[in-house]
């Protein structure tokens, strides 16, 4: 096993582990940690990137599927493409592909801050229309 996999299976145990056995295996990756060359350092950094890089797709993941979730109840009502044409200028496809995490040309993509923020204004707006609406054909 080389040092990455070293490192990862320690780090596995890490985590799942509790008390005493947690401290176990804290002062195995102390030993691990200090018997490494500067070469074998330099690889365990890589394997720790990996790792985070690892962590923010997931959690880039999880706020698309929170997005879709937070929307799923307003989907059925509005118009996708009426969105995506009027306030993005794009369309209902490149709408989905962020709504839904798609990968394009690789890469994940998602809404950026500030399409979010125009994503926000523009239900906002069809909110206060469909109010307006309704209070004219109230009796």
């Amino acid at each position: 096993m080389d040092v990455k996999e070293t490192y990862r299976s320690l780090q596995q145990q890490w985590v799942k582990a509790r008390g005493e056995e947690r401290e176990r295996v804290q002062q195995q990756l102390d030993s691990f940690f200090a018997s490494l060359s500067e070469d074998e350092k330099k690889a365990v950094c890589e394997a720790v990137s990996d790792n985070l890089n690892d962590i923010h797709r997931e959690i880039d993941e999880i706020k698309e599927i929170k997005l879709r979730d937070k929307m799923e109840s307003i989907l059925p009502v509005i118009s996708v493409s009426y969105l995506a044409k009027h306030y993005f200028n794009k369309s209902s496809s490149w709408f989905y592909q962020r709504l839904n995490g798609n990968k394009v040309h690789g890469k994940a993509v998602s809404f950026t801050a500030s399409e979010l923020d125009v994503l926000s204004k523009a239900l906002d707006e069809i909110g206060r229309k469909f109010i307006d609406t309704s209070s004219l054909l109230a009796r």
